[in-house]
């Protein structure tokens, strides 16, 4: 096994801690801090903490969107509402010719967001949305077995070797941290950005000491159930991989087939037991992924592309938590302010 690979296999149970990592696998530290912020990011690879949005009080709804506006027009509220009303994260999809879009709302402002909804539909921004509570929205983790950290590429005999550990399914029930606070998600968001930021790296950024970012960082800590390696490689990605987004009908074996593919990336449940899946695929060994799926097609319900130009993703919104009043209701806000907020006018659609 490479060095590698076993610094990245330590880095996903323990984060990026130079010393833990270097203990457990015996590669010197010098060695475990030249892999993570240099070699790893020069092959396409993002560190991120995987966060548990239900310890943030926070649900995940699926959120379909058919508008009338083009791409390039609607990615303009998109982009505001991920400031300002609890979007995670957006993607268009090119055969469908609509917007996936994924929130996490705070459980008793449902009913609000779903009027808000509606009035999206009243004003002709949308002609129609399909919602879709999940059970749970979970990065998967990175089979690093098939990547050949050497050369740069997924190894092409993934099919010949399943997974090996087992990927539980846990539901992310909204259920928030005691004593939550806005300097705790503060904190989560910066090592969000960068887990590779130090204590002191943070504590300069808010002007805080690096106690206090020590001591918040340990009561949000929780929240994160991996570290995971986002693999998108930052020059040319369009011509390396293809993001692909897959809908099927939930079962054990499908599930199991779909864990197996090296380069998924995400997966997600809806309380109606439908299964989702984000998954960036290799040009090289684009056929053999289509062939092992085909061969799935009695368990497969839709399969679509993402866009790259229309999609982003956002980070926790800690801006609309406030101590001692929670998570705000942003709902109720008065449509037509939004729509002067983005130049939007009756003209546009």
């Amino acid at each position: 096994m490479s060095q590698t690979r076993k610094v990245v296999e330590a880095l996903m149970k323990h984060g990026p801690r130079y010393t833990t990592i270097s203990r457990e696998t015996g590669v010197p530290i010098t060695t475990v801090r030249y892999l993570l912020r240099e070699k790893l990011p020069k092959l396409g690879f993002t560190i991120r903490p995987a966060i548990n949005y239900g310890k943030l009080g926070l649900q995940w709804y699926l959120i379909i969107l058919d508008s009338p506006l083009p791409p390039d027009y609607l990615v303009n509220l998109l982009d505001l509402f991920g400031e300002t009303m609890y979007l995670n994260y957006y993607a268009f999809l090119l055969n469908e010719r609509k917007f996936l879009t994924i929130f996490s709302i705070p459980p008793k402002f449902e009913g609000s967001f779903t009027t808000f909804l509606d009035e999206l539909v009243k004003f002709g921004i949308i002609r129609k949305y399909r919602s879709e509570k999940l059970y749970y929205r979970r990065v998967v983790p990175l089979r690093a077995d098939c990547f050949d950290f050497n050369n740069g590429v997924w190894l092409q005999n993934w099919e010949e070797s399943p997974r090996i550990e087992e990927v539980p399914e846990i539901h992310e029930e909204p259920s928030q941290l005691n004593g939550m606070t806005l300097l705790d998600l503060k904190i989560l968001v910066e090592f969000y950005k960068n887990p590779l930021n130090s204590y002191t790296d943070i504590a300069r950024k808010l002007n805080i000491t690096r106690q206090t970012v020590k001591r918040h960082y340990e009561n949000i800590l929780s929240t994160i159930y991996l570290y995971m390696l986002f693999w998108m490689p930052i020059k040319y990605p369009e011509l390396v991989c293809t993001p692909i987004f897959i809908q099927a009908n939930m079962d054990y074996y499908m599930r199991k087939t779909m864990l197996n593919i090296p380069f998924m990336h995400l997966e997600m449940k809806s309380e109606n037991q439908e299964y989702y899946a984000v998954l960036f695929v290799p040009s090289i060994g684009f056929y053999k992924f289509l062939r092992y799926i085909s061969e799935k097609g009695d368990m497969l319900r839709k399969i679509d592309f993402l866009s790259m130009e229309y999609a982003a993703n956002f980070v926790p919104p800690h801006n609309l938590f406030r101590d001692r009043e929670g998570w705000l209701n942003v709902f109720d806000d008065s449509l037509q302010k939004i729509l002067r907020e983005i130049k939007l006018t009756s003209k546009s659609f």
